[in-house]
């Protein structure tokens, strides 16, 4: 599996960014109104985020990830594989998500990060180490990768 990087608009939004958003809200039967809710915004921002007028914020993108959403295919255009892992994997990918989390956190100016911030990446970096667990990935992934311009943009708000 390749995985590409895509360009950004002048508002930082990933190309495509929002047809995925609009596809994955389909995908889950919900409506402009519905989804919005689920995300903590008005229908007036999702309808910006779907035209790609205005960039999500942290809160949003956390909050619709945990209600079904594929933030990883949002973000970089990309659809991952799922698959059963093992108890043991499970738990590995889960320590290395929260260590790489906590690395980002650390590097941030101040040191900080706000909680929904690290939701966001934690959902992000789960999903790519599950591929590689799976094997759908290479297990030399260099996940710098994705702290890309298009995560960084849309994790700042």
């Amino acid at each position: 599996m390749s995985i590409q990087t895509s360009t950004l608009s002048a508002k930082g939004i990933p190309a495509g960014f929002g047809l995925r958003l609009k596809e994955e809200r389909k995908r889950l039967g919900l409506s402009q109104t519905e989804l919005a809710q689920i995300g903590g915004v008005g229908r007036l921002a999702q309808s910006q985020y779907e035209s790609e007028a205005t960039a999500p914020t942290t809160r949003y993108l956390s909050a619709i990830g945990v209600a079904g959403i594929d933030l990883f295919y949002l973000v970089s255009g990309a659809k991952l594989e799922s698959g059963a892992l093992l108890p043991e994997q499970q738990d590995r990918v889960e320590r290395r998500a929260f260590e790489w989390v906590e690395m980002c956190a650390e590097s941030q100016a101040d040191g900080r990060m706000s909680a929904e911030t690290r939701r966001f990446l934690y959902q992000i970096i789960r999903s790519v180490l599950v591929q590689i667990e799976l094997g759908k990935l290479p297990a030399d992934f260099d996940t710098n990768t994705l702290m890309s311009q298009q995560i960084a943009h849309l994790g700042r708000r």
